[in-house]
């Protein structure tokens, strides 16, 4: 008998069965991702209350998100298909082989991907992958610290071969589009030759104004002492310490609250929180709608061109009425959680999301993903748009050193011990619950959890690099005052005091960030100003290295005197800087000071959500026992006093930060005449403390 022959489809044909093939493979892949990873949880913290919540009041939220995850995936599925099935056209297979070639293609291109993707961002994985199984954290520590190239690269192969094949094919049949194909080959070399000649052109333009701009470099919970230039032990800064080197920082900086948003406000307003409405990190719309004199608003009416770009922390320059003209920063409503964590949930889609991001910008805003590459080029796109004749102020607030600590490649992983195989892995957050399933802390848990904060801090550093670079280029890193700040530390359950910032007062690691400040001929080189300082005074001080006076409004005073050149001038007055906490998220998370608080519910009873915007914020009901709750405390001299509200009445604490600088030593029934003459310093420094429940 003749062999059997196997006619290969026609074109029509051979697209239709891959895309069949494609489009069953996606959404079998989207059936085991909604099946294996249903859940709604932010960093970890599920609730029952919350999972009820949404589908009775966001269901509309939840349908549309699953609508739009289910056309990605078919669109990925029909595209890749179809592309491989023509490629297996042009090599002349039979039905059958295009069919399954095209489904096992896709499997390949996409387990590449993933890959790819995984390498880059292996904490984005870690949420869904890490905790499992011992089989999928065993492949994300091992993917972890590849090259992320090759695993892309990888995923080409298939897609180019397809394309090759196809063209090579139209080629044999009509010669005549060879010399079609050799024409666009050349006019392809000679616009991209040209493109990068104007592009070069571009970036050696130079141009300046007549007065310094303003560069904040900022990143949330950022501890100093972490920073190579000011001893550390690992090399976590080299283009922070050159910075430092080239200007003067100060070696004790306060913040009030530390938080972020009312730690910013702070900042950019020099008032306490209580002064400005941001008096907890769920104010509602009045708060969030005032209007506020800040250092942005001060330098626009001086004829500056201002702007902030933030990235997955920086929600609050969106929220709040800070007066900068132009604001690229994410938003943190609830409908945006919902849909960040469905989507993270999706682990065969997120790479191809990272390939489009601007359909699903909620990738963006992941706390699991704090890569400064997206950063970098927003601020490169606001500086080219930027008028060059007239200065500007720039924001640019990073989150690499946020829990949960998730730098990217090549920083990822960094510093931490190949060894270990822990939970803290990848990172960590603050726990709303204990589990009583969690095996206890160990020391190389919390070393391992340094690490990875130390690899954010490198992260950030290599940010800062970059965007020096592109100034230099640009002609205008010596005429901007550059500046680094934070807006709070961060604890890392390196002395016994917790994760994370904000619900406490004990120790500095939180309450303390750089203040660095560069600026050639304004700004003594390589000084390090010991005597204390205060998120407070940080604009006052901006604004007379600026030439500019200070509004009536800020409460701070300028410390620009303490950091010019010549002779290192004396030290100014000591003067009260307050502290407080923020509201707390949870009454059981089993954290040392809920044993010294006035107690109220956790976040999931206290909070609401306004149905019109989104808005977190916090029910009216509670504001007066969140303010009267907060522990307050305040630093003067060689002083520290702490007051803790509990219902059986206040618990005062005292510290000397200078024979006890790890403050460690309650002194309090040592020196009565102290104490009591720090409460009163307390009491005056915030007018309406007693007002608030002081």
């Amino acid at each position: 008998m003749p062999a059997t022959t196997v006619r290969p489809p026609t074109l029509p044909r051979a697209l239709l069965l891959g895309c069949r093939a494609g489009l069953l493979v996606f959404l079998v892949l989207y059936t085991l991702c909604a099946l294996l990873n249903m859940q709604l949880g932010y960093q970890g913290n599920e609730s029952r209350i919350v999972t009820d919540w949404v589908w009775t009041e966001w269901r509309s939220v939840v349908l549309w998100q699953v609508a739009r995850l289910l056309a990605a995936y078919c669109v990925v599925g029909l595209v890749l298909g179809a592309l491989l099935g023509a490629g297996l056209w042009a090599a002349e297979r039979g039905r059958r082989a295009v069919f399954w070639g095209s489904g096992l293609g896709c499997l390949v291109v996409e387990g590449m991907l993933v890959l790819g993707d995984m390498a880059h961002h292996p904490h984005v994985y870690a949420a869904t992958l890490y905790g499992r199984s011992e089989v999928t954290a065993a492949l994300l520590r091992g993917v972890s610290g590849t090259q992320p190239s090759g695993w892309y690269t990888a995923a080409l192969v298939l897609p180019v071969l397809s394309v090759l094949a196809v063209v090579a094919r139209w080629l044999v049949m009509a010669p005549r589009w060879r010399s079609v194909m050799g024409g666009v080959a050349v006019a392809a070399v000679v616009v991209g030759f040209t493109g990068l000649g104007l592009a070069r052109t571009r970036g050696a333009e130079t141009s300046a104004s007549p007065r310094p701009n303003l560069l904040i470099l900022a990143s949330d919970g950022l501890r100093p002492d972490h920073l190579s230039g000011n001893g550390y032990s690992r090399a976590t800064s080299p283009n922070i310490d050159r910075l430092m080197a080239e200007g003067t920082r100060f070696d004790d900086t306060v913040v009030q609250v530390p938080r972020t948003a009312p730690s910013w406000t702070t900042l950019l307003t020099s008032q306490w929180a209580g002064e400005h409405p941001v008096v907890h990190t769920l104010v509602g719309r009045e708060a969030r709608e005032a209007k506020l004199t800040t250092l942005a608003t001060v330098l626009a009416e001086q004829g500056y061109r201002t702007a902030v770009v933030a990235d997955y922390a920086g929600d609050h320059f969106s929220r709040f009425e800070y007066g900068f003209h132009q604001v690229s920063a994410p938003d943190f409503r609830f409908p945006d959680l919902v849909r960040q964590r469905m989507l993270i949930m999706n682990v065969a889609l997120l790479p191809w999301t990272s390939l489009a991001p601007g359909l699903f910008p909620e990738r963006g805003q992941f706390p699991e993903l704090t890569d400064p590459a997206p950063l970098r080029a927003r601020v490169r796109r606001t500086l080219e748009g930027l008028p060059e004749d007239a200065p500007f102020a720039l924001v640019v607030f990073a989150s690499s050193t946020h829990f949960p600590y998730a730098a990217p490649w090549p920083q990822e992983g960094r510093f931490v011990e190949r060894s270990y195989r822990g939970p803290w892995r990848f990172g960590a957050t603050p726990r709303m619950e204990v589990d009583p399933k969690a095996p206890v802390t160990t020391p190389e848990d919390v070393a391992a959890l340094g690490a990875n904060y130390d690899a954010g801090v490198r992260t950030f550093d290599s940010l800062v690099g970059s965007l020096r670079q592109d100034l230099e280029r640009r002609g205008r890193w010596d005429d901007t005052l550059v500046v680094l700040l934070s807006d709070h530390g961060e604890h890392l359950e390196d002395a016994g005091l917790g994760l994370g910032h904000g619900d406490h007062l004990w120790g500095r690691a939180a309450l303390r960030i750089p203040f660095v400040v560069r600026l050639p001929g304004q700004v003594a080189q390589g000084r390090a100003v010991t005597q204390r300082a205060r998120s407070l005074d940080v604009a006052p001080t901006l604004l007379e290295l600026l030439g500019v006076s200070a509004p009536e409004s800020f409460r701070g005073r300028s410390l620009a005197s303490l950091v010019k050149p010549g002779p290192e001038p004396r030290p100014l007055p000591d003067l009260p800087a307050l502290i407080e906490t923020d509201l707390w998220f949870s009454d059981r998370d089993g954290q040392p000071y809920q044993t010294v608080r006035v107690p109220y519910p956790w976040i999931y009873e206290t909070a609401t959500v306004e149905l019109d915007t989104g808005e977190i914020s916090l029910k009216p009901e509670w504001e007066g026992t969140v303010l009267r709750a907060r522990h307050r405390g305040l630093y003067l001299g060689r002083w520290k006093l702490l007051e803790l509200p509990t219902p059986d009445g206040v618990v005062l604490q005292l510290f000397d930060v200078v024979t006890d600088p790890e403050e460690k030593r309650d002194v309090a029934g040592n020196f009565p005449n102290v104490v009591t003459a720090m409460r009163a310093k307390l009491a005056a420094e915030l007018p309406d403390l007693a007002h608030q429940g002081g």
